[in-house]
């Protein structure tokens, strides 16, 4: 996994924040721990004091540690929830002036969204299929473009954190967040609206009967309807 990582290295900045992550790992260090001061830590390791110095100033961009002016850094709580909104940012500025690659990220749903129904159909609650039907019923009832958007990111968005995997959740979000633009462009949403709420009908039914083999069928089926239609137009 270190060879994995140490390949991932773009320069010296990403290496020296490797080695910082290593050591705080190491150590067993917990969020609001306070790291050794930058000589210190240049000593141990075995590097210069300006390699340190930039490797935290990167360390911190990303989230990772808190540099608190005149006292030192700090490991910060590095959260899922706490790196979503960067990452998403990310994600949006690299395609800021070109069309985000729709057939890709569809694709991409599919895998995932088979996989979370799969899972979701052996772990439901209780509570996790009376949101999902909230949801349902608040569909039927939508009758603007966007507000039919939203409710079909909020369905697949609880589907993701009914899995009890933050990992599917913030993924869901992510695509969800790249995907919106053109959704809200695409002139057959409304009209095809109807089908994509029979499908997630279908979907929930399915989880209710904790049928993990069709509710993987369904997701992935709803899915590829526009990827499929992209394909067929590009």
């Amino acid at each position: 996994m270190d060879q994995v990582l140490d390949s991932l290295c773009r320069d010296e900045e990403d290496r020296m924040v490797l080695t910082l992550v290593r050591y705080i790992r190491e150590k067993g260090m917990k969020p609001g721990d306070k790291l050794p001061s930058i000589r210190t830590f240049a000593t141990e390791l075995g590097v210069s004091q300006s390699q340190v110095r930039s490797g935290c100033l990167r360390a911190a961009a990303m989230g990772v540690l808190k540099i608190v002016p005149r006292s030192g850094c700090y490991l910060a709580d590095v959260t899922l929830s706490g790196i979503i909104g960067p990452f998403t940012l990310l994600f949006e500025a690299m395609y800021m002036n070109v069309q985000p690659p729709l057939i890709d990220l569809y694709e991409l749903k599919t895998t995932l969204e088979r996989g979370i129904a799969k899972r979701v159909a052996v772990i439901r609650t209780i509570e996790d299929l009376a949101e999902l039907k909230r949801l349902l019923d608040a569909m039927e009832t939508a009758t603007e473009h966007a507000e039919m958007v939203r409710l079909d990111e909020l369905f697949h968005e609880k589907l993701a954190s009914s899995t009890r995997n933050p990992l599917f959740f913030s993924l869901m979000q992510v695509i969800h967040s790249m995907l919106r633009q053109s959704r809200l462009s695409y002139k057959d949403f409304v009209s095809e609206f109807p089908q994509s709420r029979k499908d997630h009908r279908a979907l929930y039914e399915a989880l209710r009967d904790q049928d993990a083999l069709k509710a993987g069928d369904i997701a992935e089926q709803h899915s590829n309807r526009r990827k499929l239609l992209l394909v067929k137009n590009y």
